[in-house]
């Protein structure tokens, strides 16, 4: 498909005397880069026994075989402080945050109230000190209900609210497109393997995209939350795959020819798991829908064939729980399969209530690469020990544009910094390649107020930054690719007052839109002093 949106073209103008073009932005010689990596330990011995008083010396920490220097110590048994390098802290609660994410996008309406009866009696019983729980749900639109809060009464209406959604899971069947083999040139003949395998590839083609709007969702979630204190927890409420009862077969005789089919399809939430690491979110993914595979079975009225590797439902449940498992492990978190959601919450709950927080500060910072870690206690090489395995150190710049997005995609709306989106009257030409589908490309600047903006001295003038991000939402909530400029602002000492008075600054870009309903949506983030504003256009051409 064709993104709903493009920026095709930016550049930076300013208003009055006020900004200059082409400004490259300065380099502050005293400025310190330090990346601060923690990762949250859980350690059981050899009979899974959580163990309790362990300090600093003991452990051992590496990042990619390279043994780092722990920074920073926390011990924390049953949600309260044990070590900390400040004392004051020792007996207090630790903050935690749990962020439920509600996929009723695949999730089926049965599995979800289930899943919510338990969960909002959980939630009744009272939170322990210093946890906070947000609550956010997708079903094909993001929705926050309510922000991280220790309050009862805020959570049961926010699961009130999911429990108005309906959950879309069984309108989310795969239908395949008919292969008429008699339309092939006479000289080209289908087998029925070749006619089975082609199905099979469009199949798993559409679950992908499926579950990619999940994945989407989810990232912008742990995004949004990432700047939250202490110890961070999400759990993904998803049966991971869509249910689908019109899964194509393999025959026992395919697996005999010489290239055998493509029947697996696992590590599908790879990506939503290592991002969730890398903003180190520990991962819990809780899986109501039971099993699939043998639903289906029953439907059919047929006895189950597990034992048949050419049964590609097995495959296909096998990968759909290996999925939530995989995801889960990397973040240091589990896989739970319950429709049961307060015994769930509990599970969670007590399993992150006790943990060691470990900080190092590696030599890398922001170099995008991917690395491992690895902790260990000395002289226990029996002990489990489970943590974040993996994170992508990525260039900081690309981190605050995805938070930015973040904010926009779930429906962050405020605007500290007063800015404003001019759009010009669009003009519209036929493209060719898309069946006489109408292109409309629109003028825009947006204005950001000098009053609002962080500047300070540098030379004979003062200096500050912005960061612009835009982003596009069709009906379907397919998204564009993310658009971000980071902007530098220079402003004379002598037009300082001036332009704080009367004056913007002007960022000026070229869209280009397909015809229909748009949703336009730029945030602005003031670097200096970490502030967001956001300003959405509904555009419908």
């Amino acid at each position: 498909m064709r993104f709903p949106i493009a920026v095709l073209v930016a550049g930076v103008v300013g208003a009055g005397a006020w900004a200059q073009e082409n400004q490259q932005p300065p380099t502050f010689v005293s400025e310190v880069q330090v990346n601060n990596i923690t990762v949250d330990v859980q350690v059981r011995d050899s009979n899974g026994v959580p163990v309790a008083g362990l300090g600093r010396e003991q452990f051992r920490l590496l990042e990619n075989g390279q043994e780092q220097v722990i920074t920073n110590f926390l011990a924390v048994e049953g949600g309260v402080v044990r070590s900390a390098p400040d004392e004051r802290l020792l007996g207090e609660p630790a903050p935690r945050t749990t962020v439920l994410f509600f996929d009723l996008y695949l999730l089926a309406e049965p599995d979800k109230r289930r899943v919510l009866e338990r969960m909002r009696e959980q939630v009744a019983g009272g939170l322990p000190p210093g946890q906070t729980v947000a609550v956010v749900s997708f079903d094909g639109a993001l929705r926050v209900h309510t922000e991280p809060t220790a309050s009862g009464s805020k959570l049961l209406a926010a699961l009130k609210e999911v429990d108005r959604l309906a959950a879309t899971g069984l309108q989310r069947q795969i239908t395949l497109s008919s292969y008429n083999v008699s339309d092939l040139p006479s000289r080209e003949v289908w087998s029925t393997y070749q006619y089975r395998q082609t199905q099979n590839a469009e199949y798993w083609e559409e679950m992908r995209r499926m579950v990619s709007r999940v994945e989407s969702a989810f990232t912008a979630t742990v995004q949004r939350f990432a700047g939250v204190k202490g110890r961070k927890i999400v759990v993904l409420i998803s049966p991971g795959f869509p249910r689908a009862e019109n899964v194509p077969m393999y025959r026992e005789w395919d697996f005999w020819l010489d290239k055998p089919p493509e029947y697996r399809n696992a590590g599908l939430y790879g990506r939503a798991a290592l991002l969730a690491s890398e903003l180190e979110f520990t991962l819990y993914t809780l899986d109501p829908s039971g099993n699939q595979s043998l639903d289906a079975v029953a439907a059919a009225s047929r006895a189950p064939e597990f034992n048949d590797v050419a049964n590609i439902r097995f495959w296909r449940e096998a990968d759909r729980k290996d999925s939530l498992i995989q995801a889960a492990k990397l973040t240091g978190g589990d896989a739970i399969f319950t429709v049961d959601g307060g015994v769930a919450l509990a599970d969670v709950e007590r399993v992150t209530s006790s943990y060691y927080s470990l900080a190092y500060q590696p030599d890398h910072y922001g170099d995008g690469k991917e690395y491992t870690i690895k902790v260990e206690v000395k002289d226990h090489p029996d002990w489990q020990l489970t943590h974040r395995q993996r994170y992508i150190d990525r260039p900081f710049e690309v981190r605050d544009a995805e938070r930015s997005r973040a904010a926009l995609l779930t429906g962050f709306a405020e605007n500290p910094l007063g800015i404003e989106l001019v759009l010009s009257k669009p003009t519209s030409r036929l493209s060719l390649g898309a069946r006489g589908m109408r292109i409309y490309r629109t003028e825009a600047e947006l204005r950001i107020p000098y009053a609002e903006l962080t500047l300070i001295p540098r030379g004979n003038g003062y200096w500050g930054q912005v960061q612009v991000v835009i982003v596009g939402v069709d009906p379907r909530g397919d998204q564009s690719e993310l658009a971000q400029r980071t902007l530098p602002i220079e402003v004379s000492a002598e037009k300082l007052p001036e332009a704080r008075k009367r004056g913007y600054f002007a960022f000026k870009f070229t869209l280009e839109l397909d015809g229909g309903p748009t949703s336009l949506r730029v945030a602005v983030n003031d670097t200096l002093a970490q502030t967001t504003s956001t300003v959405v256009a509904n555009l419908d051409y």
